[in-house]
C-alpha cells in the first residue's frame, strides 16, 4: 500500500455516487454494476424524493386554497360592512313610512326623511364615500355624465352644472358612480 499507484477502492466513489449520497441513496446504487436487488434498492431510494415532491405539491395546493378562501372572506366582510350602513337606512325609511301612514298630513314625514338622508350621508362618509356633482360646479367629463345642456341663465357660468339628476360618488380618489347632470351650454354667437 505504500505504492502511490495502489489505492483502496472501498473509499473511492464516483460523481454519481456523491449525487446519490446527497439524495439519500447509498453510493454505488443504481450504477448497473450491482445485483438485481441493488437495482430495486435504487428505485426505492427515489421513493423518498418522490414523496417529498408530492408532499410539497399538496402543501402548495393547500396554501393556494387557503389564500383564495382568505380573499373571499375579506371580500364578504367588506360587503357586509357596506350593507350594514344601508340596512339602517332601510329601517329608518320603514319607520318614516309608518309615521306617514299614521298621520293625516303627508308633510309631517319630511323631517324624518331628511334625518334618514343625513344618516345615510354619515354612513357613506364613514366608508370614505362622498357625493360629487353639485349645481354650480364646473362640468368634469371624468366625474360627470351630461344628460343634456340648457340655455345659460343670469349669474350662471357656461360649462357648469345646472341641475343634478343623479348624484355621483367617489371613494377616495376612485369614481364609484358618475353624477348624471344637466349642464349650462355656451352662449350662442349671433
Amino acid at each position: 500500500m505504500n505504492d502511490p499507484k495502489e489505492h483502496d477502492d472501498s473509499t473511492v466513489g464516483t460523481v454519481d455516487d456523491a449525487r446519490r449520497e446527497a439524495d439519500g441513496a447509498a453510493p454505488g446504487a443504481g450504477d448497473g454494476a450491482g445485483t438485481p436487488d441493488e437495482g430495486a434498492q435504487s428505485g426505492a431510494a427515489g421513493a423518498p424524493a418522490e414523496a417529498r415532491y408530492l408532499r410539497s405539491r399538496a402543501e402548495l395546493e393547500n396554501y393556494r386554497r387557503r389564500a383564495a378562501d382568505d380573499v373571499e372572506r375579506a371580500r364578504e366582510a367588506g360587503l357586509d360592512s357596506a350593507v350594514l350602513a344601508v340596512l339602517t337606512v332601510f329601517d329608518d325609511l320603514g319607520r318614516a313610512l309608518q309615521a306617514a301612514e299614521a298621520s293625516d298630513d303627508p308633510t309631517s314625514i319630511v323631517p324624518g326623511v331628511r334625518a334618514v338622508k343625513e344618516s345615510l350621508e354619515r354612513n357613506l362618509e364613514n366608508l370614505d364615500i362622498r357625493p360629487i356633482g353639485e349645481p354650480g360646479e364646473p362640468f368634469d367629463p371624468n366625474e360627470h355624465e351630461a344628460l343634456t345642456a340648457v340655455p345659460l341663465i343670469a349669474d350662471a357660468e357656461p360649462g357648469t352644472i345646472a341641475d343634478v339628476f343623479q348624484a355621483g360618488f367617489k371613494r377616495g380618489d376612485r369614481l364609484v358612480r358618475p353624477a348624471r347632470v344637466v349642464v349650462y351650454k355656451e352662449p350662442e354667437e349671433a
